[in-house]
């Protein structure tokens, strides 16, 4: 027999193990998210949360990459797919695919639809690479003991980014 999996619970595990991250020096620390076939990094005093993908109603006359709006604890959110707003194909809807949200300091309800969380990374262990990412919003790039390389993201650039703003086909 298959033992059952409470969502709720994962959920409340996940959300006090990044408050008590958020409350360490975490100097180091990101949260790892998938976006198509490239690991990515995000500060966690950058990110408010990161859920399952709810509900999306589509916006006529919208950009392919802009999925359309979510109502997220009463909130209208502006969800994008990170993966096809980059070139990189549209994200295939499966149960492993989360929306990150970014803290509400940004001023912009705004969400990312990527493949997959990926939990906390320690990027003090990482390598820094010297190369410059392919978009503004890379604030940085590390390779990790295996070589993989991961994106650090910089909400700020990506929100602020006017090619991410103009939503409209």
């Amino acid at each position: 027999m298959s033992k059952k999996f409470n969502l709720r619970e994962f959920q409340t595990t996940l959300s006090q193990q990044l408050l008590a991250a958020a409350t360490r020096d975490n100097t180091g620390s990101r949260l790892g998210f998938q976006v198509g076939e490239v690991s990515w990094l995000v500060n966690l005093a950058d990110a408010e949360e990161v859920i399952p993908v709810p509900t999306i109603v589509k916006v006529p006359g919208a950009r392919r990459w802009f999925r359309g709006v979510a109502n997220i604890r009463g909130n209208l959110y502006a969800v994008s797919d990170f993966s096809d707003f980059m070139g990189q194909g549209v994200t295939p809807d499966h149960a492993s695919c989360r929306l990150l949200i970014p803290h509400h300091d940004f001023g912009v309800n705004a969400a990312l639809l990527v493949r997959s969380a990926l939990g906390l990374r320690n990027v003090s262990r990482y390598q820094l690479r010297a190369e410059q990412g392919a978009h503004p919003w890379v604030a940085r790039q590390y390779a990790d003991d295996q070589g993989a390389v991961w994106c650090d993201l910089d909400f700020g650039q990506l929100l602020g980014n006017p090619e991410f703003l103009m939503v409209e086909a």
